[in-house]
């Protein structure tokens, strides 16, 4: 039981003394995390199964992670300052917050701290309304505690208490294990908690999704889903298998569409220029696919249309799956997973906190926490960039033979459910006991 003891000292010492620009740091968190998390996952009969001790014991690694302040992202500044804009009664996809500033002078120190410490101030919004809910509500609870952070940190906690006993609910008689894997996650707790990267907030919404079997309430979750995020769009694709389902999912989709272009995309040039449309450019966070087109395109002065080849190709092969009927055949939560598991191949831009729902798909889907475990390292080793952007390629290779391999699988079980009867997972180890 002393390890368990060990763990939360080693998260607090991570989320509070985390340097990315240090080599050093970066490869002792990638590999102690990693390890650590996977070790602990194989002594889990200290709890002697029962449910509530690791229950709390989860629960005491969230309250360790929080009150930090983040260092691996500057995200959350965006996210607050766009958030007391919508408190103020204005919204932020008129300007940018430089525009914004100047428009302005007269500003409280609140939104001078976050305007100071943001990496986007000459970039339009590209944040739903619905995500910012959830940072408004942080801001509120920041004024009364007094703090930068702690109130959103709060919000995220309470969001993912509810993830925890979602997933027990949903699946109540699996291992200790099968609930480790996403309980005491170190990317969930220091990516998700203590730095507040919204793809926690998406968690409860995709695993309600999962269960409900009504055609509108998927299109309604499938709606809440893209207003939190754009790549969630991705799912749209799992879902349209039947005539009565895509009615209801398309109807859902264009409402969220007149929801953006009322306010993310009310100005699509300049989203196209200093927005949105940065994604599509090529940045050094970037999936297996898109480092070849880069090369080659590169060597003709036209890399930068690398991020939107790699991307349209997925696209191209997510309408492929539409018409495959073995990937129609499967079950809806080996839909989604496969469906996230391309993107992350092909997207030109993949930020450590993207693997938070690749985790949760991961879990549902049973997949073993060995692999769990070397997407923790992948995750972390990733900040290898800030220290030399001379370490991409080195991350990158490592990610294409880790994931390679893993992908390899998944191939053998698509050529296995090509055979009649076939329904076992083939290349995930079933956790149930």
């Amino acid at each position: 039981m002393l390890l368990f003891y060990i763990y939360p000292f080693l998260l607090f010492f991570v989320v509070n003394g985390f340097d990315r620009n240090s080599f050093l740091i970066v490869i002792i968190s990638a590999v102690i995390l990693s390890l650590y998390f996977f070790f602990l996952g194989k002594k889990l009969h200290v709890f002697k199964n029962q449910f509530i001790l690791l229950f709390l014991y989860n629960v005491l690694l969230r309250c360790i992670v929080m009150g930090s302040t983040p260092h691996f992202s500057d995200d959350v500044y965006r996210y607050l300052f766009d958030a007391k804009i919508l408190l103020n009664g204005q919204f932020p996809y008129e300007f940018t917050p430089s525009e914004w500033m100047n428009l302005h002078p007269n500003t409280n120190d609140d939104l001078n701290r976050l305007y100071s410490n943001m990496n986007s101030s000459h970039y339009y919004s590209v944040y739903p309304l619905f995500l910012l809910l959830f940072f408004m509500i942080g801001s509120v609870l920041n004024s009364f505690l007094h703090s930068m952070f702690l109130g959103v940190q709060i919000v995220f906690v309470l969001v993912d208490l509810v993830n925890l006993s979602l997933i027990r609910r949903f699946f109540p008689k699996e291992s200790m294990e099968f609930y480790w894997a996403y309980f005491a996650n170190p990317i969930i707790l220091i990516e998700g908690i203590s730095q507040m990267h919204p793809e926690i907030l998406l968690v409860p919404w995709i695993l309600i999704l999962l269960q409900t079997k009504s055609n509108w309430k998927q299109g309604i979750f499938l709606t809440l889903l893209t207003q939190l995020k754009f790549n969630t769009l991705l799912f749209v694709f799992g879902y349209l298998k039947e005539k009565r389902k895509k009615i209801y999912i398309l109807v859902g989709i264009l409402f969220s569409f007149i929801i953006w272009k009322l306010t993310v995309f009310a100005n699509l040039e300049s989203q196209g220029s200093k927005g949105i449309g940065l994604f599509f450019h090529s940045f050094r966070f970037a999936g297996l696919l898109e480092p070849f087109l880069y090369f080659i395109l590169k060597q003709i002065e036209h890399a930068y249309l690398s991020g939107f080849i790699s991307l349209s190709l997925c696209g191209l092969l997510f309408c492929c799956f539409i018409f495959n009927q073995n990937f129609r055949n499967f079950p809806v939560e080996k839909r989604l997973f496969v469906l996230y598991f391309c993107f992350m191949l092909m997207s030109p831009v993949i930020h450590p906190w993207y693997w938070i729902l690749f985790i949760l798909l991961g879990v549902v889907n049973r997949i073993h926490l060995l692999w769990q475990s070397l997407l923790v390292f992948l995750t972390f080793l990733s900040y290898l960039i800030y220290v030399s952007e001379n370490y991409f390629y080195l991350y990158w290779a490592l990610s294409f033979v880790v994931i390679g391999l893993y992908g390899i699988k998944e191939i053998d079980y698509f050529r296995k459910t090509t055979n009649p009867g076939t329904s076992e997972n083939s290349f995930s180890k079933d956790t149930r006991r």
